[in-house]
């Protein structure tokens, strides 16, 4: 019963209660339609192999009829005869009932190259459209497996891809490099990627796979062809910089299971390319540097997985270790971005690799990186040593570098020479070149010790506030900061008395512990163990100090517009300043001046807790509401005072010297013709004299001995502060006893 291509489907029956005769009525379909080669599909294939396809279909329809093979050459005529068996030209699932498979042999290598395509339909009544099928491979002239590289030249360091083209779709190929174009027999990598086309690497003797480059005769990759193609990888960074044979092998015709395959003696393809030597370049450390500090190592290096630190002592490069990799590890890891460092490195150190004792010595020497692929045992001695010519014909660098001994400096925090028993603490701070810690001792008369380690900043300075020495005895004390030398022990390195061993921790508890009798004793002990045992290379820096009572002292009062020494005037309104000492650590302490009454009432007040390190401080009083009289003025820090009494006046005899000028004006008109400006004599009231000598006749010639005293009027100005009389408050009784002496003397002349 013919059954119409529109028809639903679904399940039909004879009754409309589904009784009787049923069929189900489905979809026809070629669910798969394929030209194949070794059971793999492919789009294209060389004329060589064209003689081994076949074609593959799979339908639901196989119970109604077969499937009809069809072949067409690029121009659309049918050339099935010529490519197809008879018994080849359909697809038959007998006995496989609705669902079958099949497949047919298909020979077209003796077709011109092009496109063919295979139609795949119903052999009777399903051959239309929604069931047609087609399948399209391409024939190529190239029957030859070739293989070539991304790029000719390459930087080690880098990558390189390779192609295989002319393949047969599913055959694998063995991808070869040989040995003796390895950078090194300890290349660890792989020297081909293990990815895209790639099934498998690693290394191979003519035999079988090895473990290691240093057993192999190549490196390979085992790579799939995935229609006529193929691609890989290769690390450059593994290969010598030179001229690099790449070859390809005939395919695997084994198990083709996408493992090593032992080759044939001919290559099927091969081609070259070049591999130049990769840059390295240290940044640091170069320059200056001193023995014992922390540096960083770092540069760059464009070809490496990593580089190794040597330095050059004569004619060999010994190895740095800079702790990346391991403890005594001269390896530094390159990153991604082909930059490598390591942080905070001492690259001094007797106790480590050869290349770290040569840098424990001053002295000028060249520094170095090695692209540690270059580096083997065929150029290494027994310590590790590269010789001159391997290591500069290796991908690496040099600069140079000066070392320098450290050297040792410390600022003890006193005041004025003291500290305060009131605070019993002091501060130290300095700098260290070179050294992580440096040990703080303190010695009193008694020979009783203060001692403790301080860390140094990667700065190389060094800074603790607050050492107590409260257990200390007033009197004279000894301030010590002690460091080791290049060699990294105390003394001549070896066990401190009393202590089992010779670091800064053996010396902090032996001058803690061990160290006994006076002051004068101690201290020589400290230093005999320290920087004058033979051959000791320690740093010391000491001072010397007193543990006192606090004390506080008033030196100097002034009014601010005319500074002063000594306790002097101010007149009302003025700001007063007064100047004085202490021994008080101005962190610990503040000093508070109060301008008192005879009856100790406070008429103003002032603080101040800034001074230096001489214990000289000042602070400033406002006197616009204190009347004219006698004051005391105390100075009070909260353990100690100092009183001194202080005369505010109305007014203050000035820096101009005006009331003694007006003074010696008289004077110099009392000196008539003999001189009106030898009048003023300020200090030299001596010269007035002169002049009053000059009164004693009426002859010019006396005068003139006046005109001398005109020297004394350019002292007018300066005379004023400092004539004997010329306190301020009395400057009006003094004008007047000169106008009365200038009259008298008047009177005298005109008898």
């Amino acid at each position: 019963m013919p059954i119409p291509s529109d028809q639903d489907t679904g399940t039909y029956a004879e009754f409309a209660n589904g009784s009787g005769f049923t069929t189900t009525v489905v979809t026809p379909r070629i669910t798969t339609a394929e030209v194949q080669l070794s059971d793999d599909d492919l789009s294209q294939v060389g004329s060589d192999r064209a003689d081994e396809l076949t074609i593959f279909g799979e339908w639901n329809f196989n119970d109604a009829e077969n499937v009809s093979l069809t072949v067409e050459d690029a121009s659309g005529a049918d050339i099935t005869n010529e490519v197809l068996e008879p018994e080849n030209r359909s697809l038959t699932g007998e006995g496989q009932g609705s669902n079958a498979q099949d497949s047919v042999g298909l020979d077209l290598a003796g077709e011109d190259a092009g496109e063919y395509t295979v139609i795949f339909e119903g052999s009777n009544n399903l051959d239309y459209d929604s069931v047609v099928e087609e399948y399209t491979v391409e024939i190529t002239n190239q029957n030859t497996l070739s293989i070539d590289t991304s790029q000719d030249t390459i930087t080690q360091g880098t990558n390189l891809e390779y192609s295989l083209s002319g393949g047969v779709n599913g055959d694998y190929h063995l991808v070869t490099i040989d040995a003796d174009d390895f950078r090194s027999e300890d290349i660890s990598d792989n020297v081909f990627r293990n990815v895209g086309d790639t099934t498998e690497v690693g290394f191979a003797n003519a035999s079988d796979t090895v473990d290691s480059a240093a057993d192999a005769t190549y490196a390979y990759a085992v790579v799939e062809i995935d229609g006529t193609t193929a691609s890989g990888s290769l690390r450059s960074s593994t290969l010598d910089d030179t001229s690099i044979d790449l070859d390809v092998y005939d395919p695997d015709t084994g198990d083709q299971d996408g493992s090593w395959y032992e080759p044939g003696d001919e290559t099927e393809d091969d081609t070259d390319f070049s591999v130049e030597e990769g840059e390295v370049a240290l940044e640091n450390p170069t320059g200056d540097y001193t023995i014992g500090s922390e540096v960083d190592v770092n540069g760059t290096a464009d070809s490496a997985d990593s580089v190794a630190l040597y330095v050059r002592d004569n004619n060999d490069w010994e190895p740095v270790s800079v702790g990346g990799n391991g403890e005594y590890s001269n390896e530094i890891t390159v990153d991604s971005d082909d930059t490598f460092e390591e942080t905070d490195v001492v690259i001094s150190g007797q106790d480590k690799q050869a290349g770290n004792n040569i840098l424990s010595f001053a002295g000028r020497y060249d520094i170095g990186v090695i692209d540690t692929s270059d580096v083997s045992d065929e150029i290494t001695d027994d310590d590790g040593g590269i010789g001159t010519s391997d290591f500069s014909s290796a991908s690496s660098t040099r600069a140079t570098i000066t070392v320098e001994e450290g050297d040792l400096t410390a600022n003890f925090g006193t005041i004025n020479g003291q500290i305060s028993s009131a605070d019993e603490e002091i501060d130290v701070d300095g700098t260290a070149a070179g050294q992580d810690e440096v040990v703080v001792a303190f010695v009193d008369r008694r020979g009783t010790t203060v001692a403790r380690t301080v860390s140094v900043d990667s700065d190389e300075t060094f800074d603790q506030d607050d050492i107590d020495i409260s257990s200390l005895s007033q009197g004279a004390v000894s301030g010590h900061v002690i460091s080791q030398g290049r060699d990294n022990v105390i003394g001549d390195g070896d066990d401190l008395p009393g202590r089992n061993g010779s670091s800064l921790v053996d010396l902090r508890e032996y001058i803690r512990n061990e160290a006994t009798g006076s002051g004068d004793q101690v201290r020589s002990r400290i230093l005999s163990n320290t920087v004058e045992a033979d051959g000791s290379d320690d740093l010391a820096v000491s001072t010397s100090f007193r543990l006192n009572d606090a004390t506080l002292g008033i030196n100097n009062v002034y009014p601010d517009a005319a500074q002063a020494e000594g306790l002097n005037p101010v007149a009302t309104g003025e700001t007063l300043v007064v100047e004085g000492d202490t021994n008080r650590q101005s962190d610990n302490a503040a000093i508070t001046i109060e301008l008192l009454t005879q009856e100790d009432e406070s008429v103003g007040s002032a603080s101040t807790d800034e001074w230096e390190n001489d214990g000289q401080w000042s602070a400033s009083v406002d006197t616009s509401d204190v009347e004219t009289g006698t004051y005391v003025l105390e100075a009070d820090d909260g353990e100690s005072t100092d009183r001194v009494e202080v005369e505010i006046v109305e007014e203050r005899q000035t820096d101009d010297g005006t009331d003694d000028g007006d003074d010696g004006t008289d004077d110099g008109d009392d000196g008539t013709d003999d001189g009106d400006d030898g009048t003023d004599d300020g200090d030299d009231g001596s010269d007035g004299s002169d002049g009053s000598d000059g009164s004693d006749g009426s002859d010019g010639s006396d005068g003139s001995d006046g005109s001398d005293g005109s020297d004394g009027s350019d002292g007018d100005g300066s005379g004023d502060d400092s004539t004997d009389d010329g306190t301020p408050g009395f400057g009006a009784l003094v004008a007047l006893v000169a106008l009365i002496a200038a009259a008298l003397l008047a009177t005298r002349r005109n008898n």
